[in-house]
């Protein structure tokens, strides 16, 4: 069997939440042949040919960028040439150069279409991409979808029910182990609450209501850390002068193992998202994984499906400065609940989000699209 996953971007120039499912598929059939086909992340690079951990990687040249698209005639002649042998196509939506390959018949294999969140970030032009996406899903074999809460929220998806599949995104083995040597041992006594947000600082991600929430909070011993970067970070900064906040710290963009280290040393995560763009958040998985609890807010996708309100942390009304603030002093004042909420999402990422199970889930998914074929 042959893989080939379509997206925009992959390691090490991008990272982030598609870039993890990507590698998590990868590393699951290390019996397969396997490639990623994805864009240059700069106009001055020309078309190249390596890999990433072991995985064949094409980057296509791309001819000019807008809305955080590349557009490559390159990747639409490769897509064409490379997937010839191709069983299983995986396209990681959204990419119009992708949907664009679709509409001209350029792939060859099973089409299976990863919805990994809709396309709010081309909101204006909707109107123009909307028939593309349509004709994509209608030409999908299948559908994955994170969550359910992605699935039933999704006037789109809901036309194509029938061919979607839940297969939820995990945490590395790599993280459960390291989440393993911490999530028993890292409460601390007399301590400073500490309250970690990590993500790009980007309008989706509600970090301005945060900042708003951490000025409102009773409980004053505590600290908020921002660790990520993003077209907001000097808007950001200040407002917590504004604010007059103390204690806030931006860490700007880090390392995988600082950001396990910021993990292993909070009380718990907060995900103040405002806007269902954000679709799933792994970073709940890695915070869970370290038996961290999670904030969050009530989306209508599947963030408020991965930490439960009440049972691994709480879920509050997306932009309600007032409920963020009275969830942060809950927990930040009771340390108790915090033990008993992160023991239990510990537990969770244990039973559903390993990559084992992720796996399964995508052979059991393939499997069946190729016994088609040969039936």
């Amino acid at each position: 069997m042959k893989i080939t996953q379509l997206f925009k971007i992959y390691w090490p120039d991008n990272g982030g939440g598609i870039a993890k499912v990507m590698e998590s598929i990868a590393a699951a059939f290390p019996d397969c042949e396997q490639e990623m086909i994805v864009c240059q992340n700069s106009r001055r690079k020309k078309s190249t040919q390596d890999s990433w951990r072991g995985i064949p990687v094409r980057r296509c040249r791309q001819i000019f960028d807008l809305m955080s698209t590349p557009f490559s005639i390159q990747f639409l002649l490769d897509v064409k040439k490379r997937t010839k042998r191709s069983d299983i196509i995986i396209y990681h939506f959204p990419y119009p150069m992708v949907d664009l390959a679709v509409l001209l018949g350029l792939y060859s294999g099973r089409l299976v279409v990863w919805w990994h969140c809709g396309f709010e970030k081309y909101k204006k032009a909707a109107p123009l991409y909307l028939p593309l996406v349509l004709h994509t899903l209608k030409k999908a074999d299948q559908i994955l979808v994170s969550s359910k809460g992605n699935m039933e929220n999704s006037r789109l998806l809901q036309r194509f029910r029938k061919k979607c599949v839940i297969i939820p995104y995990c945490v590395s083995d790599e993280w459960l182990r390291q989440g393993n040597k911490y999530a028993e041992n890292f409460f601390k006594e007399n301590h400073k609450v500490r309250i970690l947000f990590v993500g790009r600082l980007v309008w989706y991600k509600g970090c301005g209501v945060l900042l708003r929430a951490f000025a409102r909070m009773k409980e004053k011993n505590c600290e908020l850390i921002f660790v990520g970067g993003g077209p907001l970070e000097n808007e950001l900064k200040a407002q917590a002068a504004a604010l007059k906040l103390k204690n806030v710290t931006f860490t700007g963009m880090v390392s995988e193992e600082e950001k396990r280290r910021q993990i292993a040393e909070c009380d718990f995560l907060v995900l103040p998202s405002v806007s269902r763009a954000e679709a799933f958040a792994v970073v709940q998985l890695e915070a869970m994984a370290f038996g961290k609890p999670v904030v969050n807010t009530a989306l209508d996708s599947g963030v408020p499906y991965v930490s439960i309100d009440g049972l691994t942390g709480k879920t509050v009304k997306p932009g309600s400065v007032r409920e963020l603030a009275m969830a942060m002093d809950e927990l930040a004042g009771d340390e108790k609940l915090r033990r008993a909420y992160g023991i239990r999402a510990y537990k969770l990422v244990q039973k559903e989000y390993t990559q084992e199970l992720m796996a399964q889930r995508h052979r059991k998914v393939f499997e069946s699209l190729l016994a088609v074929d040969r039936g």
